[in-house]
């Protein structure tokens, strides 16, 4: 049965904090600004890379929030996923246990989406996130942007339950995105031996 978890986040604030991978930066504090952009009710998050330097974390919680978190998404955790046409729709997502995608099935449905973390493109939290994909988003929300050029928009209870949902996912697709372009240089250093070995 899927997963309830209650107390799923905390503040923002909390999940600001350095994973246990050296490569990858704290991710950002959840009410970072949208550059560019002037509606302030929506926000994009940053991927490793940002120059945003987050308080002081608390790392034994934050690694509980979201060591619970995946434990949800691996069992099945309940959402509202919202429609192009206006409507709204139960659903559960999973993630599979080696955080390379996720899995969307509908509650009337016994077929489930795959959707590989690497082909999310951005993460966007609030009203404005989904306009331009004509979802009907508001402050509770989180649209997940595809590299299809696709989205897909989540609606939450409250801003913790959005805030942690917005956060792992980042943080989830960064480490995949990060485990590729290892494998991308331990290919390039392989071929460039090659090279060197028959040239």
């Amino acid at each position: 049965a899927p997963c309830h978890c209650d107390n799923l986040g905390r503040r923002a604030g909390e999940m600001c904090f350095a994973p246990a991978n050296p490569a990858v930066k704290s991710y950002p504090h959840a009410h970072a600004g949208r550059p560019g952009s002037e509606d302030e009710d929506a926000y994009r998050l940053q991927t490793a890379s940002s120059v945003y330097e987050p308080p002081a974390p608390d790392v034994p919680k934050a690694q509980e929030v979201v060591k619970s978190f995946v434990k949800c998404l691996v069992q099945g955790l309940q959402v509202t996923m919202l429609t192009v046409s206006g409507g709204r729709s139960e659903c559960t997502v999973y993630i599979d246990r080696e955080l390379t995608k996720l899995s969307l099935q509908r509650i009337d449905r016994a077929a489930r989406r795959h959707i590989p973390l690497e082909a999310v493109a951005e993460v966007v939290v609030g009203e404005a996130g989904g306009r331009e994909f004509n979802l009907a988003t508001d402050r509770l929300s989180v649209t997940t942007v595809l590299e299809s050029g696709q989205a897909l928009g989540f609606c939450f209870g409250d801003e913790e339950e959005r805030d942690t949902f917005a956060l792992c996912l980042t943080m989830f697709v960064d480490g995949r995105r990060l485990d590729f372009l290892k494998m991308s240089e331990a290919a390039a250093a392989d071929a460039a031996a090659g090279g060197r070995w028959f040239g």
